[in-house]
């Protein structure tokens, strides 16, 4: 590693490496870290110690003693983390890791995330190297952790702006809950405190988070619900996308079940001013967003569970995706409902005899080949009489039997094939 020759360092020999770094100034000690980076970044401990003519532990220090005293005042900081980082990251390279820690490594890292000076790309490094600390056992997921780390992280998640950093962050709030069962929990509840941000990336990889660690700390609560509820009002994809996936999982629970399909039932239904009110701009409304998406989630949920299906008509679903139906000003919610109340009409008799009487035959012979362009031929007396429904959908016992469920199917596809 060397400045002046691109050979091996090997080559050149502790010596000259050292007085080369102890005499260079920032750019000079810079370029030798690159090239050090670039050169051993995948060599293992032992390797290590052999290009460094056996004492890689004079060099790592000298980085780590730079890094404390250079990371308040800026510079380029991500580099000297990822020079760290090719330390204990080696393979049989644990002694390495035992003098990061023993010089307070660990608490200098963290500090980083908190700078206001600092580049998202040094937070970043900063994640990733606390990442390859807490991948090397529970024992230094506990010192991360005893050094509120997870806080510090979760903090600087919260703050950022930038996938990567939040990307980092999540990864990293995922390897310290993962064989620490002394802080799962901690990690648990700080994901959940970062649902209701404004940052919508945070979200996303709050809602990530949680779906990736949920069955680890136990059954989730009616609070969580609702806040991952709340998501779907969100005007970014990526976030309803993650608050979807995160709820098709809280369903699994039978301690939130009911909670969850009665929650996004309450997401449907618009107010009459609403539903009435015609367009006045491109943009949706977070209601109408929400509305779509919980209609989406809803028929997902019921095509993959007869039992979630049940629940779903028992719960009022079909008088209110009926009145999403009718939501001009929306036309995605309309579709959602549509191909949701699809999915409902094949499953049960009672739902299929309840949107005859409120299309008619004809509408909805042709609502069974075209679910999703109904919405387009609905007339204004129609969608007055959709708006005012208020039929209850009663299911008997024996409503989703085999049986039941086999008449419909064929009086459904009859008319499908027509």
């Amino acid at each position: 590693v060397s400045t002046q020759s691109t050979g091996k360092t090997s080559t050149i020999g502790l010596q000259q490496l050292l007085h080369e770094w102890d005499h260079g100034k920032t750019k000079t000690r810079e370029k030798i870290l690159a090239n050090f980076i670039a050169r051993h970044r995948d060599d293992s401990g032992p390797d290590l110690e052999a290009e460094l003519a056996e004492a890689g532990s004079l060099f790592l220090t000298r980085i780590s003693t730079w890094l404390r005293l250079t990371y308040l005042l800026g510079g380029n900081i991500k580099i000297q983390l990822d020079a760290i980082k090719v330390f204990l990251s080696a393979s049989c390279g644990q002694r390495y890791l035992s003098e990061f820690l023993e010089v307070g490594g660990v608490l200098t890292v963290l500090e980083i995330l908190g700078l206001k000076t600092a580049k998202e790309e040094d937070k970043s490094s900063a994640m990733t190297l606390l990442e390859t600390i807490s991948n090397c056992g529970r024992k230094y997921k506990e010192v991360i952790c005893e050094s509120y780390g997870v806080r510090a992280a979760a903090e600087c998640m919260a703050r950022s702006y930038t996938a990567q950093t939040q990307e980092c962050g999540r990864s990293l709030l995922y390897s310290l809950a993962h064989g620490n069962p002394r802080y799962q929990k901690q990690v648990y509840q700080v994901l959940k405190d970062l649902l209701p941000s404004t940052n919508p990336g945070t979200q996303r990889v709050a809602a990530q988070g949680l779906r990736h660690i949920q069955k680890l700390v136990g059954p989730p609560t009616q609070a969580l619900v609702e806040n991952v509820l709340a998501l779907l009002r969100s005007l970014y994809s990526d976030v309803q996308y993650e608050a979807a996936e995160l709820l098709k999982e809280l369903v699994t629970h039978d301690e939130v079940k009911e909670g969850v399909i009665a929650g996004l039932i309450s997401l449907l239904t618009p107010t009459l001013d609403d539903a009435l009110r015609p367009p006045v701009s491109d943009t949706p409304l977070p209601q109408h967003l929400q509305q779509a998406a919980a209609a989406k989630v809803l028929g997902l949920m019921c095509e993959d569970s007869t039992e979630l299906a049940t629940i779903a008509v028992e719960e009022g679903a079909v008088q209110s995706l009926i009145v999403v139906l009718s939501n001009v000003r929306h036309p995605p919610s309309q579709k959602h409902s549509a191909r949701t109340l699809s999915h409902l009409v094949r499953m049960f008799t009672e739902v299929h005899d309840t949107l005859k009487e409120c299309l008619g035959p004809d509408l909805l012979e042709e609502f069974l080949k075209a679910p999703e362009e109904i919405h387009k031929k609905l007339t204004p007396t129609q969608l007055d009489k959709l708006i005012s429904t208020n039929t209850q959908v009663i299911l008997p016992q024996n409503s989703s039997d085999d049986e039941s469920m086999e008449l419909l199917q064929q009086q459904t596809q009859a008319i499908e094939v027509q």
